[in-house]
């Protein structure tokens, strides 16, 4: 599952992108961490990377990406994804795992798995979530 962890923020945001145009009440930090990452190629370890999407007018949209951490079955990613929050209204994220293969480039990519959620699903802030 992945972990994901929210705080409040000055960084700039996906909403920025156009994807929402209510006010903007507070900024949120997600850092993500996933465990047990399974490789399809059992004779190998995966190199996973997290793609987030973000639904807008019924349509997912790729917002970012982590990096690609190398042979690992638990990688906590560095990448800090900074989402401009609305209490007003219901933001559905999506994240999607991928194991990279080098050899193949992203666009041969293995997906290993999603989950959906609401930015507002999203714990308290300074806590984290699993999934």
């Amino acid at each position: 599952g992945a972990a994901a962890e929210r705080r409040g923020s000055p960084a700039t945001a996906a909403g920025s992108l156009g994807l929402l145009s209510s006010s903007c009440l507070t900024k949120v930090e997600l850092r993500l961490t996933c465990k047990g990452v399974s490789d399809r190629d059992a004779l190998s370890r995966p190199d996973p990377c997290v793609v987030l999407n973000m639904q807008s007018h019924g349509r997912w949209m790729e917002v970012d990406r982590t990096e690609v951490i190398r042979s690992c079955v638990n990688p906590t990613y560095s990448k800090v994804f900074t989402l401009d929050f609305y209490f007003e209204e219901v933001q559905r994220l999506r994240f999607e795992l991928f194991d990279i293969n080098s050899h193949n480039g992203p666009k041969e990519a293995d997906f290993l798995g999603s989950v959906e959620c609401t930015l507002g699903q999203v714990s308290p802030a300074g806590s984290s979530w699993d999934r």
